[in-house]
């Protein structure tokens, strides 16, 4: 999908125009660059005010469309960053209304780009992968805890033997009352959860019966709907 290439003017079969420069243009990776090569013609409109330097005036409208379009795109993407810019540059460069601008845009990558952009994806797909691993580690402990018949076999399991002065006894005591208080915080925090749906369940209620108009038949829809809720299972808890 990645490929490096130096741009080498216009592509065989792309418009003619008779103006050529090279430019860097901004990538969605801070502090990498596409080359750009560009080839690109102007016209000045008739009755328009002066221009003292036109090519430069081109260049610089030119280079802005380009960039506006390859600043989107990761550098390792050149073709999607060429295809785009080029859509940019099929339609004339009215920007300044004394000059009409055209061109056409190649795009490359320099070795040394290359090689930082692939040591970048390499270290946020590392990133990633550390990150989701200690997600699941955490759901795994969480469902540990939390487990009816293993949980505080397997707190006691993992946290070993009577450390430091504190007797066996003791010991087992401290970590049985350590399970309970994080098995209960863990709860509370479920708890809120419920509570916050709970409340939006509410409020989307109320506002189903803010409008029946009706007085009677909204107390009507709110009895069926007390009906329809009262035979909803209930969701399974974690426990």
């Amino acid at each position: 999908m990645f490929r490096r290439r130096r741009p080498t003017g216009p592509v065989p079969g792309s418009p003619s125009f008779d103006r050529v420069r090279t430019a860097r243009v901004d990538s969605a990776d801070a502090g990498l660059y596409f080359e750009a090569s560009l080839s690109y013609g102007w016209t000045l409109e008739e009755g328009a005010g002066p221009i003292l330097h036109p090519d430069e005036v081109a260049r610089s409208l030119l280079l802005g469309a380009v960039r506006a379009a390859t600043a989107e795109h990761p550098v390792l993407h050149v073709d999607e960053a060429q295809s785009a810019a080029n859509r940019e540059l099929s339609r004339e460069i009215t920007t300044d209304d004394r000059i009409t601008v055209v061109g056409h845009v190649r795009l490359g990558i320099s070795a040394d780009t290359e090689a930082r952009a692939r040591a970048r994806h390499l270290a946020a797909e590392r990133v990633r992968r550390e990150e989701d691993e200690r997600i699941m580690r955490l759901q795994v402990l969480r469902e540990r805890v939390l487990s009816q018949d293993l949980g505080l076999v397997w707190w006691l399991e993992r946290n070993g033997t009577s450390q430091g002065a504190a007797g066996p006894a003791q010991w087992t005591r401290e970590l049985i009352e350590s399970h309970g208080e994080l098995v209960a915080a863990l709860r509370r925090e479920h708890a809120v959860t419920e509570t916050r749906e709970d409340a939006l369940l509410r409020a989307r209620v109320d506002e189903a019966l803010a409008l029946v108009a009706d007085p009677e038949t909204a107390a009507r829809f709110a009895r069926h709907l007390g009906d329809y809720i009262a035979h909803i299972p209930a969701r399974p808890s974690d426990e």
